[in-house]
């Protein structure tokens, strides 16, 4: 019994000189550590460190139920997937979580067809499910934009209209 009390008290003696020493080190690291005098959590180079967390990791997932052109499920899909740093195998398994009623029964259907999409594949599929109509004309359609009531609820039809035609020239937008 003493042998093994001696044996314990061995043991016990050697992982608190473990402790020591790695407080000890630690303490040795975080003092060679330059301080950074910015608040922020870029780099040097404007990027996020690769070891904290994004800094607002509370953001909702916007839901799409095909009431709307899915552009703006797309863009706010990409802006979280940015902000979170989600990896590109993942975007469409949590998009696809997020679509509801038809749209849901639209993605089984075309997960039974086509298998695993890519990011890339989903948006496609999405953009000519439920987007404009392929026969739509969106230079056509933006030119027959007028006001017919206020200021503001033309600009937000104008606005609508706009992601649509892609990249335009000078002459285009005028």
């Amino acid at each position: 019994m003493k042998a093994t009390l001696d044996a314990l008290a061995a043991t016990l003696k050697s992982l608190q000189a473990s402790v020591d020493a790695n407080s000890q080190a630690i303490q040795r690291l975080n003092a060679a550590q330059p301080t950074s005098s910015s608040s922020g959590s870029k780099s040097a180079t404007g990027e996020p460190h690769q070891d904290r967390p994004p800094r607002f990791q509370k953001l909702d997932f916007l839901r799409y139920d095909r009431k709307s052109y899915p552009l703006i499920f797309i863009n706010r899909c990409e802006s979280y997937f940015h902000q979170q740093h989600i990896m590109e195998e993942e975007k469409v398994w949590m998009a696809s979580n997020n679509l509801e009623e038809g749209t849901q029964m639209w993605y089984i259907q075309i997960q039974q067809d086509e298998g695993i999409l890519s990011w890339r594949r989903f948006k496609d599929l999405l953009h000519l499910r439920y987007g404009p109509p392929l026969r739509s004309n969106p230079l056509l359609k933006l030119a027959a934009c007028k006001r017919t009531g206020t200021v503001v609820e033309y600009q937000d039809r104008f606005q609508a209209l706009l992601p649509r035609m892609g990249r335009l020239d000078e002459e285009q937008r005028v």
